[in-house]
């Protein structure tokens, strides 16, 4: 049975001040206050947990996919050359490859073509020029005036080696070029003669030989189509006054400049 609040009262019953209307509604002002502090608690904890399980779902899948990829057998490139011959292949078949061949192959084509048609470069192996050339010396041979320009006496040239030079050279030195100077043009008359030469009856002053002449010779009339060539070191050069005239479609080009030893570069005095 239940006892109303007079009998409770009267027994001796009454109810704590906390349990009154008063009471309650001051304990539902601070529940009130401290559930909204609860709830954003409760929010956090439920949002952290569910970070913190978002985090660990993506660690288990990196790890799975690392697994994977560490347990697959790495497959061999197709693509990729073997050796070095398949390299270059490969290399060359590649848009970079064929523009740099191209680029090294116009480049070589330039360089040949410079070489045998306009200048060239010349080694001097023998005294017979001295004291114009050494032994070693190095210059540059032009090749394009020969065809507007006329030879003219004192012109320094490198030629082929006549047939006639042939007597009286080994055979392995039979097709050597050979430089010496022109002297002579076609129609002159030449002779040598106690040390000195003579074009037309007239003695030349040569400033650039090794001395006088220890030899005679002439006289002779330089023919058509030909020059008379001699060393600046008479007396140490196998030229024309010993296998004769130089036909001018033999002659390669002027040497117009020396450019090696170092001390001595500059144009070749004529």
């Amino acid at each position: 049975f239940a006892l109303s609040p007079d009998q409770r009262g009267r027994l001796g019953f009454a109810a704590p001040p906390s349990l009154t209307k008063a009471g309650l509604r001051g304990i539902g002002g601070v529940s009130g206050a401290i559930c909204p502090s609860l709830r954003r608690n409760g929010a956090l904890g439920a949002k952290m947990e569910g970070e913190g399980e978002a985090k660990e779902s993506a660690l288990q899948k990196l790890a799975s996919v690392d697994s994977s990829k560490a347990a697959a057998p790495k497959k061999p490139n197709a693509d990729k050359p073997e050796g070095i011959v398949e390299e270059v292949i490969a290399w060359f078949k590649s848009d970079e490859g064929r523009d740099e061949a191209l680029q090294w192959t116009l480049t070589f084509a330039i360089a040949i073509g410079f070489r045998v048609l306009i200048m060239e470069p010349r080694y001097i192996p023998s005294l017979s020029m001295f004291p114009t050339f050494d032994v070693g010396d190095q210059l540059a041979v032009e090749k394009v005036s020969k065809y507007f320009r006329p030879y003219h006496r004192t012109d320094v040239v490198v030629f082929r080696a006549p047939p006639a030079f042939a007597e009286y050279v080994d055979e392995s030195k039979a097709n050597e070029d050979l430089i010496k100077r022109i002297v002579a043009v076609e129609g002159d008359t030449v002779f040598v003669d106690k040390g000195k030469l003579y074009i037309n009856d007239v003695a030349q002053d040569e400033k650039f030989t090794n001395g006088p002449s220890n030899y005679k010779f002439g006289p002779v009339v330089v023919p058509p189509g030909k020059v008379l060539v001699l060393g600046d070191n008479r007396n140490a050069s196998l030229d024309s006054h010993i296998w004769g005239f130089l036909p001018k479609e033999n002659i390669i080009g002027r040497a117009i400049f020396k450019y090696w030893p170092i001390w001595e570069v500059g144009p070749i005095n004529h």
